[in-house]
């Protein structure tokens, strides 16, 4: 079990939406999806989304640029989560960190592109 995070944008395809099936992938922001064990906390998914937990399922809009301004208190702790929890370092660039800094520059492109915000849904 574990917290799953789907990004859905406008005029995505099915086959962009099937990417997001990654089998629990912690690495795969860049396709729209965040993953999450229950393995305990601190929970970076819920400091970069917490409208999305708020919404029960339903997806939440967040602007791009709200995503943004969470991002570097995300990345904390999604440091502190790879050392308490994992007993591992989160270094810069490493993949679990940038799975997050690609969803949200994937928020940000789609949103450009679309000229609407993107949808979270926190599935957990």
């Amino acid at each position: 079990m574990g917290i799953d995070i789907y990004m859905k944008w406008k005029d995505q395809t099915e086959d962009e939406a099937g990417r997001q099936i990654t089998g629990f992938s912690v690495t795969s922001g860049h396709v729209g999806y965040l993953r999450e064990a229950y393995h305990g906390e601190p929970y970076a998914t819920k400091i970069l989304v917490p409208e999305a937990f708020a919404a029960d399922g339903e997806g939440a809009h967040i602007p791009a640029a709200v995503l943004r301004s969470r991002l570097p208190e995300t990345l904390l702790v999604v440091a502190e989560r790879e050392q308490k929890v994992y007993k591992g370092e989160a270094q810069e660039g490493s993949p679990v960190l940038r799975a997050f800094v690609e969803f949200v520059e994937l928020a940000e492109r789609k949103e450009q592109e679309t000229g609407e915000l993107v949808t979270i849904i926190a599935s957990y």
